[in-house]
């Protein structure tokens, strides 16, 4: 049986990862998990709830684009015969047809699949989720992105669709900046029936899930900041607030027939 590998890379997500980590320890055999020096419980909490993944610290000190993709590229190439995925712990693979997808793949010998993005949008900030429950179910709002009109958002760092990530089987997934993008030749679109990304960008909308976004902007590299990779991590809780509220109007409960 071919394996199934997910590769992220986190900074102080404790609210977000056990979330996270229940969802897709469901749908991967094996995860390597990159620490870029937490300094919250993170760590424990995947020893804890993926003890049978790998947590490796990240060789990078600060957090550099591309310097990123190269060190997870880096091991996607350690498991050469395997399906792969690179994502953010904001983003959550949802796959109801995930064998199919991969049957399909394999039948027309394609390298890997474009899954479709979605920006998940909160339209109720007053209920909090329940940690002990799937965060897919508890927050489904959200707008697919073929369906944004980014240009009348005018949202810094939402100006085109970016929050699809591909699956595929190669040995690496030579991705652009961000690794959004791949430069794999045979390659298809996917369908939202089959697998997509519930891109958790605005969503759930409260205190602690506020506070994860304020700290990154603190983790950019000099190099980044000054070619303008990240530049929508540069927002304060004003900013925040209003890219959300923009937003809240197009979201609604997410149907994956495409």
């Amino acid at each position: 049986m071919v394996q199934r590998v997910v590769i992220s890379h986190f900074f102080n997500e404790a609210y977000l990862l056990p979330w996270w980590l229940k969802h897709h320890r469901e749908i991967f055999d094996h995860g390597v998990l990159i620490d870029y020096a937490s300094t919250d419980n993170s760590v424990e909490i995947c020893k804890e709830l993926v003890p049978h993944w790998e947590v490796v610290p990240s060789e990078n000190a600060s957090f550099a684009a591309i310097m990123c993709d190269f060190e997870v590229m880096k091991h996607e190439s350690r498991f050469p015969g395997a399906w792969k995925l690179a994502l953010n712990t904001t983003e959550f693979f949802v796959a109801p047809g995930l064998e199919k997808m991969e049957r399909l793949l394999v039948q027309h010998d394609l390298t890997g699949v474009r899954l479709p993005g979605a920006v998940m949008v909160d339209i109720h900030p007053n209920i909090e989720p329940d940690p002990s429950k799937p965060l897919v179910e508890q927050k489904a709002s959200g707008i697919w992105e073929n369906e944004i009109d980014f240009k009348t958002l005018a949202i810094p760092g939402l100006t085109f669709p970016t929050r699809s990530r591909v699956y595929h089987r190669y040995a690496i997934g030579a991705y652009t900046p961000g690794r959004h993008v791949s430069q794999l030749p045979r390659q298809c679109n996917g369908s939202r029936d089959l697998g997509s990304i519930r891109w958790y960008g605005f969503s759930p909308w409260c205190n602690a899930f506020k506070a994860r976004k304020l700290q990154i902007s603190d983790r950019r590299d000099t190099f980044d900041v000054k070619n303008g990779f990240g530049a929508q991590h540069q927002a304060d809780i004003a900013e925040l607030d209003r890219r959300w509220s923009k937003l809240t109007s197009h979201s609604s409960v997410l149907k994956d027939a495409a």
